[in-house]
Parts: structure tokens; sequence; C-alpha cells
């Protein structure tokens, strides 16, 4: 439990509490512009028809899309939430993300499985595979592969899962498991833009800042510790 403890402290939880700042800020800012707001509304409304008429496919598109936010670390699933919101509702969207972003994960752990190190090496930055090598803890209990979910970008963990040999069971539970709460929440984020509650999404974002905070404090508390 000790690299579970480990994970549940560590400095990317900080980096990714950093982008739900950032992004948090972006679309509240987004809203509040009446200009850029009903350009993006009315961009999202001329693709409600073409979707209408080929719900099935739409809905397969919207799923590959999600997937690739899950695996590419340029793509991002939040481009697509007004969309989804507009098109299937609040549940629907969050079901094809989360389905989507899950379905995006297992080939990132096929490819760290099956293809190895010569593979992610080519989907990966040296320096991204050099920064999580040593820090992800090799065959794991559920409860570190699910700290560790928390805590590493989902465009990464897949492949390293699957170089380290995780079950395929612990790491599609702990996948499953940990992206509810990110799916929730971007569907959150989608439906409040699409509102222009950007008091709420502004308010969200002073949340995400203390909670930085609060993990700066603590990190800062462990390395005083250890030495």
């Amino acid at each position: 439990m000790a690299q579970a403890g480990r994970w549940g402290s560590s400095t990317e939880i900080s980096r990714r509490i950093a982008v739900v700042i950032a992004v948090l800020l972006a679309t509240g800012l987004l809203a509040l512009s009446d200009p850029v707001h009903n350009q993006i509304v009315a961009g999202i409304a001329l693709a409600e028809p073409v979707i209408a008429q080929h719900p099935v496919l739409g809905a397969l598109v919207f799923m590959g899309l999600a997937a690739l936010s899950a695996m590419l670390v340029f793509f991002s699933g939040l481009l697509l939430v007004p969309i989804g919101v507009q098109t299937w509702g609040e549940t629907g969207c969050f079901l094809l993300l989360w389905s989507g972003w899950c379905l995006g994960g297992l080939v990132t752990y096929a490819v760290g499985r099956r293809l190895k190190r010569p593979a992610v090496q080519r989907m990966l930055s040296s320096g991204r595979i050099d920064r999580y090598e040593n820090r992800i803890p090799g065959g794991g209990s559920f409860v570190t592969a699910v700290l560790v979910q928390l805590a590493v970008p989902s465009d990464v963990s897949g492949y390293f899962f699957g170089l380290l040999g995780y079950p395929l069971r612990v790491y599609l539970g702990a996948l499953m498991l940990t992206e509810i709460p990110y799916a929730l929440g971007t569907v959150y984020l989608g439906t409040a833009f699409m509102q222009k509650q950007y008091v709420l999404l502004l308010s969200a974002a002073g949340v995400a800042l203390v909670a930085l905070g609060l993990a700066w404090l603590r990190r800062r508390h462990e390395r005083a510790s250890a030495s």
C-alpha cells in the first residue's frame, strides 16, 4: 500500500487539477462572450439534423472520437460534449462518452501489452516514457490501479498498464470506475456551457484552485517529512 499512498499525493494529481482549472476558466470566459457562445451554439445546431438522419452512425462516430480523445493528448473530449448533450441528452452523452473513453483505454492497453515498448515509443514522447516508466508499480492490486488511473493522464496510463502486464480485468475495472467522475464532470461542463452558467463554471474553477493549493501544501509537508 505504500505505492498506493504515494500515488494519492503525487504531482500528477496536481497537474490534473491544474488542467481542470484551466478548462473551467476557459469555458466560463467563452460562455461570458455572447458572440463566441452564439457562434458555437449555431455550429452545434448544424450537426443535429445530420446526426438525426443517421442516429446509429452518429453515435458510433461520437464514441470513436471519444476513444481518440482518450488516446491522443491533443484531442479533447470536451469539444464533443456540447454536441452530445444537445443530441442525446445528458444521460446519453455520458454513456457514449464513458464508453468511448473506456474503448480508447483498452486500445492503449492492447498496444502496450501486445506490441510492447517499440510501439509505445511511437505513440509517446521519450520524456513522457521516462517520466512514468519507473513510477507505475508493476503487478499492483486493484486499489493501486485505481489510484494510478486517477493520477496519470488517460492517454498515458493504458500503455504502461499493458507494458507492465497488469491483468486485463484489473485494468478494465479500474478504468471503468475512474472514468465515471471524469465523464460526469465533462458532461456537466458541456451542459453548463450550453446554458451559459458561467457563475457555476467560475465557482467550480475556484473550488479546483483550492484543491490545487491543498495538494501543493500536502506535497510540501511530505517533502519536509521525508527530509
